[in-house]
């Protein structure tokens, strides 16, 4: 029988341990959310919720889930979201009840943008992290992405 992911302690320890590394370094090291927020005039939970429904409209308790932050708490960033026209409310045509958030193209515009800076934020890092540590790490998000995405295919469906 093939170990289960769980019973590998020594897997847990290292990337419990490489998470909590990524946790302290992540914002200001491989990128510079700081920037972001200030240069987008938008707190990093709007980046966060335009993100989230860049890839696909979500409904309000779905975003919840997603940002573990309280449904009323979700709206006020919907607000003002929308208030900037990045992002629209919609019925859900299935079920009047549930709100969706939609991306429109000006959001888009603006998740286009701050991919940009950061694609500038890269072009900054030092000369010592060569193309194939960069080959990597992109092949580690990517991994990442993935994995988080399970994860959230997992929670919204709970939701």
């Amino acid at each position: 029988m093939p170990k289960r992911r769980t019973d590998d302690q020594a897997l847990l320890d290292s990337l419990s341990g490489n998470l909590v590394s990524a946790i302290a370094m992540f914002p200001k090291r491989l990128v510079r959310v700081d920037e972001l927020v200030h240069t987008f005039h938008m707190p990093l939970s709007h980046i966060q919720v335009l993100a989230l429904v860049a890839k696909k409209d979500l409904s309000i308790g779905q975003l919840s889930v997603l940002l573990g932050v309280a449904k009323p708490n979700i709206t006020p960033l919907v607000d003002a979201l929308t208030a900037r026209g990045l992002v629209e409310r919609v019925r859900d045509d299935t079920d009047r009840r549930i709100v969706m958030v939609h991306i429109l193209p000006e959001g888009c515009a603006c998740i286009g943008e701050i991919q940009q800076q950061i694609q500038d934020q890269l072009k900054q890092w030092p000369e010592q992290i060569t193309h194939t540590e960069m080959k990597h790490l992109n092949s580690a998000l990517a991994t990442m992405t993935q994995v988080m995405s399970m994860m959230e295919d997992a929670a919204v469906k709970d939701a």
